[in-house]
């Protein structure tokens, strides 16, 4: 078989249902969403695995020609085409978290058969067993908090004619001190942000900051495990607990919801 017509298999879920979950019959909620996606560029269609004991692995063949060797090294650099490839993925996971417990499996996971990905997934089962304890009918919800050092010192570090150098450096000092006084209320803030909601929340993850701004500083990266019952008191907290703050300059936002990436990503 030449590489041009061989394939792979790529994972993109593990679900928890007791029936097919390509074939059941789909709540509300699922006949409400939009269609099935078709997943990654030039994939087979879905497959749903039987891995036994209500346990589902959502596949696909992906042609070793466009996804293995030379062919994925040189596309893994095209960052628009990751991207594509990772808003694909994970719009076909949170289909299948709409209607089951779900475990996402990360970008690019491929096996060369699906008895090798079955096998992973066989070996795998007892830490799959509690993911699905964890998340089952429970939703991420995520919390970014990002300060303007720029404009919330603007009032404070605005220029003024300087009599004297020794004026000039005492302005200067003066601003500095306002910036790292800032700066440590604004991360103060932001715990007590996150306290806030990770009370209101069953887990919480407070993750790395992504790179910041020339001017803007990231002071929370937050993920939330909310049961889905208790989501509209969670949003309404998170919307109480922001307002004040959006108030006095910060820019903060709730994203949601989500399958449980950040919850699973240390086990699964």
């Amino acid at each position: 078989m030449s590489i041009a017509t061989a394939s792979a298999t790529y994972l993109y879920c593990v679900v928890q249902s007791a029936r097919d979950p390509l074939r059941g019959t789909p709540s509300r909620a699922s006949r409400e969403a939009p269609r099935r996606p078709r997943g990654l560029p030039g994939m087979g269609a879905p497959r749903a695995l039987d891995a036994h004991g209500g346990v589902w692995v959502i596949a696909a063949s992906a042609p070793l020609d466009r996804y293995a060797g030379e062919t994925i090294d040189a596309r893994l650099a095209d960052l628009d085409w990751v991207s594509r490839c990772a808003v694909a993925h994970e719009a076909l996971v949170e289909h299948f978290s709409r209607e089951s417990p779900t475990i996402p499996m990360k970008l690019f996971t491929l096996f060369t058969t699906d008895e090798r990905a079955l096998a992973h997934v066989t070996r795998a089962r007892r830490r799959i067993e509690r993911l699905f304890a964890k998340v089952a009918g429970r939703e991420e919800w995520g919390v970014r908090m990002l300060l303007d050092e720029r404009r919330a010192l603007a009032p404070i570090a605005a220029p003024a004619a300087a009599s004297s150098g020794t004026e000039f450096l005492l302005k200067k000092k003066a601003t500095k001190d306002a910036r790292q006084r800032l700066v440590a209320d604004a991360l103060a803030e932001a715990d007590r942000l996150f306290d806030a909601l990770a009370r209101a929340a069953d887990d919480s993850r407070r993750r790395t900051p992504a790179v910041e701004g020339p001017t803007s500083r990231m002071l929370l990266d937050a993920a939330f495990l909310v049961p889905r019952r208790a989501a509209r008191r969670f949003r309404q907290a998170a919307t109480a607990a922001m307002r004040p703050l959006t108030d006095r300059g910060f820019e903060v936002s709730l994203t949601g919801p989500w399958p449980p990436y950040h919850f699973v990503a240390e086990e699964a």
